[in-house]
């Protein structure tokens, strides 16, 4: 596994109510995310979910959408997938463990972008930025999991706070 560093990332941690497999659906393939992220509208040019493939992804911004390219850097299936955007720098790394009836995910976002630029973005706007990202990934993965009755048949209950900072 490669070692990233980046400027500003956010880091959570959850358990879902799910199977790591009702989980791995919907985060191991690209494909899926217009599905249950509501920043991502449609992704095109993925025929096959490899590591190294790109792909292109429209996601909506406050100004409209925006077509951004993607690769995955990583995949190591039912456990693991790092994605990087090759126009932006960023990346998000998804991380699943089978935990007390349901998943334990942990979800990384943050740049690899040392610029002066980015490093006034990250002094002001980035990490509150990556931290709603991450919350509402979350939300989003629980919503679907939920709507197409695949959650609900862990055993466990949540305990806890859900959220590490990393720098």
């Amino acid at each position: 596994m490669q070692t990233h560093r980046s400027s500003t990332s956010w880091r959570q941690q959850a358990l879902i109510e799910a199977s790591p497999e009702a989980v791995w659906e919907l985060v191991g393939d690209p494909n899926r995310y217009p599905e249950w992220t509501a920043d991502v509208a449609k992704v095109t040019g993925l025929p096959h979910v490899a590591e190294g493939a790109t792909f292109q992804r429209v996601g909506m911004t406050p100004e409209g959408t925006r077509t951004l390219t993607f690769q995955i850097d990583e995949r190591e299936e039912l456990r693991s997938i790092r994605l990087r955007c090759l126009d932006t720098n960023t990346y998000t790394r998804f991380s699943l463990t089978r935990a007390r009836g349901g998943t334990f995910i942990d979800i990384e976002t943050g740049t690899d972008s040392p610029g002066l630029w980015d490093r006034a973005l990250d002094a002001t706007k980035r990490k509150r930025f990556f931290r709603d990202l991450v919350n509402r990934t979350v939300d989003g993965l629980r919503d679907e999991l939920t709507k197409s009755g695949r959650a609900g048949t862990a055993d466990w209950r949540e305990s806890g706070p859900e959220n590490t900072k990393t720098a």
